[in-house]
């Protein structure tokens, strides 16, 4: 590398040239700037200061005329103070006058002509204002005309002076453009003769550079260019960039793989999840986005074998099954220990995979296979199958996609197994619930009977004690019945047993019927019970009977909890396409903090506790399983204290 014809050198004389430009540039302006500053401020300090003197003592005479004259007129001592000040003022500045018209270099034959006219003219006013003979106002009047005479001849003698300072000051101004002129070609010259040379150096080969670039297509290497005129580094940089293309184009399409393996592996959680062959799906995405030749998932059944959950192969037939006939002696352990087992060629599967499945991979002409564990936790759950029959070296990126495909795999095995438990458990408690409902009911029925019998005096005469017990039995039997009636409807809400009859009707009808049925109860406690409803149908799509539990159950409630002299307003109003039941009360309301728990089952508020009101706390719950079956929702609000409003929401069917 020649050292004359490196960038280094070619923009060290051009950055050499241009500093002694930019230097020589620099002064220039610096002295300029100093010439014209001086002869500013000379004419600022000397002229300016010069005119404004010789103004100032104009408007003093001015001031001593006018105050004259008053004076004369008037003969008030004020003007004659005025006077006399400007006089003093005039006879003070004189001397300011003189320095300055020296300081400036002029003929002061002007300047004591102006103050010799105005001296003689306070003499005569001065006469004047004493009374003394030989002053007249004319001729203080004549006076006066040749002090302005005088003064105008100064002026103009000072005017002239700065006209000349202002010509030597554009001289010098005139002066120092066209030395910057000069400059600035001379500097113009030697620049673009650097410019050129560093140009054909450096620029031009760039210039070809990168139109070699421009012309690079994605993944393709960069065409040579031929830069021998350009500097070294220059050169070199073209062969530099060519070998960096190269190896930017293998790095963006192994992150163009990344990102679809990625994107590939984002679909396989709802893939799992789905019913009707979602882990057949899921194999086939992972086996086309690998480019495998089969994919298959597998749950471990015990501690020497697997469960099929599903699989894929390229040709069709069935490889991915045969897995689970495959006994291997502690292969939950291994999955569990071992990160990954896989193989690129079949010498490796012989080297690594056990015999049993070595042996399966040459019956199934295997070469590329790799066994990915299903673990959660600590424990191996499965075990994720991905094989080619060509020899197939597993990069990176697809080791990465595996292992997602297998933590998303073993969660939802995880899930499904938690999933199947708990619908056990479910199904346990409802069939439990089902079987003691029954169960209580005929005991039940047998106690009602006997307590009917015996009210009726089959056993004989009863004493009034007696028949208030019963009567306490029998109310408690009453609440018993409530309550299994209560747990058996939601049971088979729950478990989707009940008996719904969708038909289309008037949902105003079910609230009619229940104010009708609760009429007696409210007039026996003393309440009033009102029913608001809108004048047109309004149509919904449900189980009428239910509709009309739901809408018993809240006004049975706010009946309850509103003391005597109270009311309770039942409304029914359509908003959009929902119809709004609302049930407001004027009871003892609920305390803030047992409102987020009302839709508990079986539980009550703290004052209704207190106030030892009657009840099972499974009311709201079935009225908002029945809301939600319907495809409507319960609202809530309350004022401990006040009262309760709760309203029932439920979809409109035109």
């Amino acid at each position: 590398m020649s050292p004359r014809n490196t960038v280094a050198r070619v923009l060290e004389r051009l950055v050499i040239v241009l500093s002694v430009i930019i230097l020589l540039m620099s002064v220039m302006s610096v002295v300029s700037m100093v010439m014209v500053q001086r002869e500013v401020r000379e004419t600022t300090r000397t002229i300016s200061p010069l005119n404004e003197q010789s103004g100032r003592m104009r408007i003093t005479m001015g001031t001593a005329q006018s105050s004259y004259r008053a004076y004369l007129l008037t003969d008030e001592s004020g003007f004659r103070a005025e006077y006399l000040a400007a006089r003093a003022d005039f006879r003070a500045g004189e001397p300011v006058l003189r320095e300055r018209i020296a300081a400036a270099g002029m003929d002061d034959d002007e300047a004591d002509a102006f103050i010799s006219d105005a001296q003689e003219w306070f003499r005569l006013a001065d006469a004047r204002v004493a009374g003394r003979e030989g002053a007249s106002v004319d001729r203080t009047h004549q006076a006066f005309a040749e002090v302005t005479s005088s003064h105008d001849a100064l002026a103009t003698q000072i005017t002239d002076v700065r006209q000349q300072w202002r010509d030597r000051y554009t001289l010098v101004m005139n002066g120092a453009i066209a030395l910057m002129g000069v400059a600035t070609l001379v500097a113009i010259f030697v620049t673009v003769s650097q410019a050129r040379r560093a140009l054909d150096r450096l620029a031009r080969p760039l210039q070809a550079l990168h139109r070699a670039v421009s012309r690079h297509e994605p993944g393709e290497p960069l065409e040579r260019t031929d830069l021998r005129d350009g500097a070294d580094e220059v050169v070199a940089l073209a062969d530099a960039f060519s070998s960096l293309a190269a190896s930017n184009a293998s790095m963006q399409r192994e992150r163009e793989r990344r990102l679809d393996l990625y994107r590939l592996t984002g679909s396989v959680p709802a893939l799992l999840t789905a019913r009707d062959g979602g882990w057949d799906r899921a194999c086939a995405v992972v086996g086309e986005g690998l480019g495998a030749d089969t994919v298959s998932v597998h749950r471990l059944a015990d501690e020497q074998s697997v469960t099929l959950m599903g699989s894929w192969d390229a040709s069709g037939d069935e490889f991915a099954a045969v897995l689970q006939d495959v006994r291997i002696p502690g292969v939950a352990q291994m999955l569990a220990e071992t990160p990954r087992l896989r193989a690129d060629c079949t010498a490796e599967v012989e080297r690594a995979f056990p015999p049993a499945l070595a042996r399966l991979a040459r019956e199934q002409g295997l070469e590329g296979w790799a066994l990915h564990p299903l673990c959660f936790g600590d424990e191996a759950v499965g075990v994720l199958s991905v094989a080619t029959r060509e020899p197939h070296a597993w990069d990176e990126s697809e080791l990465q996609a595996m292992e997602r495909v297998a933590e998303y795999a073993a969660h939802t095995l995880v899930e499904q197994r938690y999933v199947t438990s708990l619908e056990d458990l479910d199904r346990q408690k409802s069939d439990f619930t089902a079987t003691t409902s029954h169960e209580l009911r005929t005991p039940l029925t047998s106690i009602a009977g006997y307590l009917e019998l015996l009210v009726d005096g089959d056993f004989g005469e009863l004493s009034p004690p007696q028949v208030r017990a019963l009567d306490v039995v029998s109310r408690n039997v009453d609440r018993l019945r409530a309550l299994i009636d209560d747990l058996l409807l939601l049971n088979r809400l729950d478990s989707g047993q009940a008996d719904t009859a969708r038909t289309r009707h008037d949902v105003r009808t079910g609230a009619a019927r229940v104010t009708e049925q609760l009429a007696p109860v409210a007039r026996a406690a003393q309440v009033r019970l009102e029913l608001v409803q809108d004048d047109a149908p309004i149509p919904v799509s449900g189980d009428a009977q239910q509709f009309e539990r739901a809408v018993g159950n809240l006004a049975s409630n706010a009946v309850k909890f509103t003391p005597a002299g109270g009311s309770v307003i039942l409304r029914t109003t359509r908003v959009g396409q929902e119809v709004h039941i609302t049930c407001a009360d004027t009871g003892m309301g609920i305390p803030a903090e047992d409102r987020e728990r009302l839709f508990t089952r079986f539980f009550r508020a703290s004052n209704a506790q207190e106030g030892h009101v009657p009840g099972t706390g499974l009311g709201l719950v079935i009225v908002q399983t029945i809301a939600e079956a319907h495809g409507g929702h319960v609202e809530l609000d309350s004022t401990e204290g006040e009262g309760t409003t709760v309203t029932l929401v439920l979809p409109v069917t035109d």
